[in-house]
């Protein structure tokens, strides 16, 4: 079964955060929330308090099949400087084709950042917010998957992303199923 390791920042957009783990967890998936902050417990960006499965520090990345980075002020924090293991996780198992890369909203210009995006690559972000570190590999979709990666907008589409990952890992069938029990539009 396919694990997921979500990456929680303090100031993590609410919404791109508790939605995509709401419908992977329906689904069926292992999702674990992982605190790249000193501690287990963050505030989220609307003041929202929840408390992390593990810290970065303590954890294995290597036994996840998907790493997650939602957006929100916190991504910023998917950084060198503050979250170096898991930069360098990255960094060393991006071309792995068993590993995907999950970011929504502003989280993909990380992917930019770690230098981890190739220019056959295509990846999709919060609109205004490609120019001009992810120019190269900007689409204009909602969700895109290319490759190992798959990217959402932003928080208006966290249902749709976080369907899209269930279609991918599971099926299109299981991806509908929930819609329809979830009366998704």
């Amino acid at each position: 079964m396919l694990k997921i390791a979500v990456m929680v920042a303090n100031q993590t957009e609410d919404i791109e955060l508790i939605v995509p783990i709401d419908v992977w967890r329906r689904a069926g998936l292992i999702v674990k929330l992982i605190s790249i902050e000193k501690k287990k417990n963050v505030i989220l960006s609307h003041g929202t308090k929840i408390s992390c499965d593990e810290v970065l520090n303590k954890e294995n990345l290597s036994k996840y099949n998907a790493i997650y980075l939602p957006g929100g002020l916190g991504c910023t924090r998917f950084s060198k400087e503050f979250s170096p293991r898991l930069v360098a996780f990255g960094q060393k198992e991006y071309k792995n084709p068993k590993i995907f890369f999950m970011a929504i909203c502003a989280a993909p210009l990380c992917f930019a950042d770690w230098n981890i995006l190739d220019d056959t690559v295509k990846v999709t972000c919060y609109p205004g917010m490609e120019k001009p570190k992810l120019e190269d590999n900007y689409v204009k979709q909602d969700v895109v998957v290319s490759k190992n990666f798959i990217t959402g907008a932003g928080p208006g589409v966290a249902s749709e992303f976080a369907f899209k990952v269930v279609e991918k890992f599971i099926s299109a069938t299981k991806a509908k199923e929930l819609e329809k029990e979830m009366l998704f539009k």
